[in-house]
């Protein structure tokens, strides 16, 4: 409805919302250290399988997404995220890694053990 030549302002859909937000994080300058954390988390996660699965370079995934979005927002709530979200990701990977060493190292004194406890009964 217009008033006055002026149109009048409509409330953004939840889609439009999202596509705003996907656009904010995709051009913040955090967005490539995002993605590398995020990747550093899989190929631990995956391990061995994470070699073969995952090709894609943080350098190339952040410049496939614009960088230069004109978009007014309130620079302190997304880089409170992104910071945020790259510090959780960084900290999840020390804890899978961790977690693994842990593992093997659990793995590999079970085998001694049990390769001592082989050979010992052995006449």
């Amino acid at each position: 409805m217009e008033t006055g030549g002026e149109k009048e302002k409509r409330s953004p859909t939840p889609e439009e919302d999202e596509e705003i937000l996907r656009k904010r994080i995709s051009g913040h300058p955090l967005f490539g250290l995002l993605i590398e954390n995020h990747l550093g988390c899989l190929k631990v996660g995956l391990g061995e399988f994470g070699k073969v699965g995952i090709t894609t370079e943080p350098d190339q995934a952040a410049d496939s997404k614009p960088n230069n979005i004109d978009i007014v927002h309130n620079p302190s709530d997304i880089d409170h995220f992104m910071e945020a979200y790259c510090m959780a990701l960084r900290k999840l990977k020390e804890g899978i890694e961790e977690a693994q060493q842990e593992s093997e190292s659990f793995i590999k004194s079970t085998y001694l053990q049990l390769g001592e406890l082989t050979h010992t009964n052995h006449p």
